[in-house]
């Protein structure tokens, strides 16, 4: 569903079947590389794919797809931790300026 987290994400790279993207309405595809599933309405980066071709990567999207207990777990532990620790910025003039 477009409005839950999930890890529907994991399961869909798993079940479905991805193919590279070859035409949009009717015409030769020009654009980035992009996989799409049988129905052409979800599409998946090669940046995607690589998570489930990479043997290392492919085990941890396969326990995310089957125990979604595992993935909010292990989000919640990182996503705190980000929380936690901020992010640094390098000091940069703003491009804006207050009157």
């Amino acid at each position: 569903a477009e409005n839950t987290f999930s890890n529907e994400y994991f399961r869909l790279l798993i079940e479905e079947r991805w193919s590279p993207k070859l035409s949009h309405n009717g015409k030769p595809w020009e654009g980035p590389d992009q996989f799409e599933d049988s129905t052409g309405k979800l599409m998946m980066l090669p940046s995607d794919m690589a998570l489930v071709q990479d043997p290392a990567f492919r085990k941890i999207v396969e326990l995310y797809a089957r125990d979604e207990d595992a993935f909010l777990k292990d989000f919640a532990s990182a996503f705190s931790k980000l929380l936690e620790l901020g992010v640094d910025f390098p000091s940069v003039k703003p491009w804006y300026k207050f009157w």
